[in-house]
């Protein structure tokens, strides 16, 4: 471990990188630790987004807005999402990717449960806008911090992290289900929500990982692998380079149009879903939160088997393969409600949502990673381009399906879920298959370059 060197930056104490840093591959209790960290706060992330989804039609309804003007609505919380991922990176060069996941967490959890109190419809897409700053902050700080605890350990974690997201959103959306079903007010169960998820996040601030600060003798960064061919200094063009060249850049915005097309399914299950069981299938207020728990419940499956389909059969072939689940999923869905009625009508609906969640399940996670591993970008740079053009893509989409609600009927809002399924089976292999081949490049270096092995 000769040269191995640690300086935090201002008001950020190392918690998880020392002088000794962890060897890949190794447990070690620090590592440890700050897995547990990164799963709790995805699972608390998810958590306080699943909350408020079943009781969206209760909002709406206090709102009194037709579908159009409630898609418009639902906008502002992407749009607030557009500005927290530009911010990340500026605040993970002050503090840790932890620190800023675990700080901004806290905030997305107040955020949420404002939101409840909305008494003007103005109002609630202004609380929808901090809503999205904040939940943008954590989910690009909290994915940088996964993604350097996974290089820490030397295996993938990445789909698993997204597996708690799942089951966390599956938790909050069950328990919004019954509160739903029990009548109970929004606002009190919002306060309950935000109150176990801002509680779960603090518990991570102690155990996450400190700064990427270890350096070998050459001053290259033992825990995000950069150039590590070469030592830094003045010669070097990813040390010198701030923004990401044309090849990069369009690597970059085609990797945040595959995640956009996953993010349609998502989009339907959080905006739409609940509204759809309720006026199509003519479910109750109890049984609304079903759509999104069938999404996220058949992501979390897909999540936790992802990294070894994904180490079994390659990155593109299971985006391939994801791709046309969503085409079977929401095409099945489409048809049901048309040709059926009642329980069979549910039942078709929600298997159909379940096989779309379970397509893609990877998509966004590989994505990541992907923009992650991309060659000359600084730390958190290349997941928040990413982040932004995702969330540039959710700006778009819940006034587009509301104009489809408005003037088409709701049966026609799972029509894009299609048409994403289409290209994302297109578009899975060229893109993950190109990223994902530097990304292993990259963990090689890392094991050849870890403290004690070959400089």
């Amino acid at each position: 471990m000769t040269g191995v060197t640690s300086t935090s930056p201002p008001g950020d104490h190392d918690t998880g990188v020392t002088a000794g840093a962890d060897p890949v591959g190794d447990a070690t209790p620090s590592t440890r630790r700050a897995i547990v960290a990164t799963a709790v706060l995805f699972a608390a992330n998810g958590a306080i987004f699943g909350a408020i989804v079943p009781r969206l039609p209760d909002l709406k309804n206090a709102l009194d807005v037709g579908p159009a003007a409630f898609g418009l609505a639902m906008a502002c919380y992407p749009a607030g999402a557009l500005f927290g991922g530009l911010l990340t990176p500026v605040l993970m060069r002050r503090r840790s990717d932890g620190a800023v996941a675990a700080g901004a967490m806290i905030a997305t959890s107040v955020a949420a449960a404002l939101v409840g109190f909305s008494p003007v419809v103005a109002v609630f897409a202004g609380l929808l806008l901090l809503f999205g700053v904040c939940d943008s902050l954590t989910d690009v700080a909290m994915n940088a911090h996964g993604i350097r605890v996974q290089l820490r350990l030397g295996r993938s974690l990445i789909n698993r992290f997204h597996a708690t997201w799942s089951l966390g959103a599956v938790l909050g959306a069950g328990a919004g289900s019954l509160s739903a079903g029990l009548d109970a007010s929004v606002q009190a169960q919002m306060v309950g929500a935000a109150a176990v998820c801002a509680l779960a996040a603090a518990v991570t601030y102690p155990m996450r990982l400190g700064p990427p600060v270890a350096e070998d003798r050459y001053g290259r960064d033992l825990d995000r692998p950069r150039d590590l061919d070469r030592p830094r200094g003045a010669g070097d063009p990813g040390a010198r380079r701030r923004l990401p060249g044309g090849r990069t850049l369009l690597l970059l915005l085609a990797l945040g149009v595959l995640a956009c097309l996953a993010e349609i399914v998502e989009d339907f299950a959080q905006t739409w879903s609940a509204l759809y069981l309720r006026e199509v299938a003519a479910a109750g207020a109890g049984l609304a939160g079903l759509g999104f728990i069938a999404v996220q419940g058949a992501q979390l499956i897909g999540r936790f088997a992802g990294d070894k389909l994904v180490e079994g059969f390659g990155t593109a072939r299971v985006g391939r393969m994801g791709g046309s689940c969503v085409v079977l999923g929401a095409g099945s869905a489409f048809a049901g409600s048309f040709l059926l009625e009642g329980t069979a009508m549910l039942m078709v609906l929600l298997v159909g949502f379940a096989l779309a969640g379970w397509g893609i399940a990877t998509i966004i996670p590989g994505a990541m990673v992907g923009a992650d591993a991309l060659p000359g970008l600084p730390p958190g740079s290349g997941l928040a381009v990413l982040n932004w053009v995702m969330r540039l893509g959710f700006l778009v989409s819940p006034p587009l399906v509301g104009l489809i609600a408005e003037y088409a009927g709701l049966r026609w809002t799972v029509a894009p879920m299609i048409v994403g399924g289409v290209l994302i089976t297109a578009l899975a292999g060229p893109l993950l298959g190109r990223t994902h081949r530097h990304a292993d490049n990259q963990a090689g270096h890392h094991a050849d370059h870890r403290p004690g092995g070959a400089a």
